[in-house]
């Protein structure tokens, strides 16, 4: 069994297994390509998630299932993205938003314009930025749960 010691969530037990490859890395974090996804919800569908970094304990990003607060939310892949993260089946994909919270938790906002895809089968993954949309880097996110919106309008 490996571990880290995550500056959020403490001392994180996994296996090989669990891990998932950034091969690109993360915009701004471009060294760091292995993460642990991490469900914060115990729930068949969570909503939340935290992204740990297995390479700097104190990298990680609090995600999100778009679809759950954004019910029109739109994610058409590129050929060359789906090819990059060798996806076969759409159930094999998982696409999550990062969150940014300045301050309050109700002044959260969501990346919609470049969402992390997930290829679960393959444990691979990437941020990707979404070509011809109206969605906003910093859409807020609990305006849109009362209104089911996401993009400029």
């Amino acid at each position: 069994m490996l571990w880290i010691n995550s500056a959020r969530l403490g001392r994180l037990e996994f296996t090989e297994k669990q891990v998932i490859a950034f091969p690109q890395g993360l915009p701004g974090f471009d060294t760091y390509t292995r993460y642990l996804l991490l469900p914060l919800e115990e729930k068949t569908t969570p909503v939340y998630f935290y992204l740990q970094s297995l390479e700097e304990g104190d990298l990680g990003f609090l995600l999100i299932d778009p679809f759950y607060f954004f019910t029109d939310y739109e994610c058409h892949l590129p050929n060359e993205v789906v090819e990059t993260l060798r996806i076969e089946k759409e159930e094999d994909v998982l696409i999550l938003t990062t969150v940014t919270v300045p301050g309050t938790i109700e002044r959260a906002t969501t990346n919609l314009k470049a969402p992390l895809v997930f290829n679960m089968a393959q444990r691979l993954a990437r941020q990707v930025l979404l070509e011809d949309t109206s969605y906003l880097i910093k859409q807020p996110l609990f305006i849109a749960e009362s209104e089911g919106q996401g993009k400029e309008g």
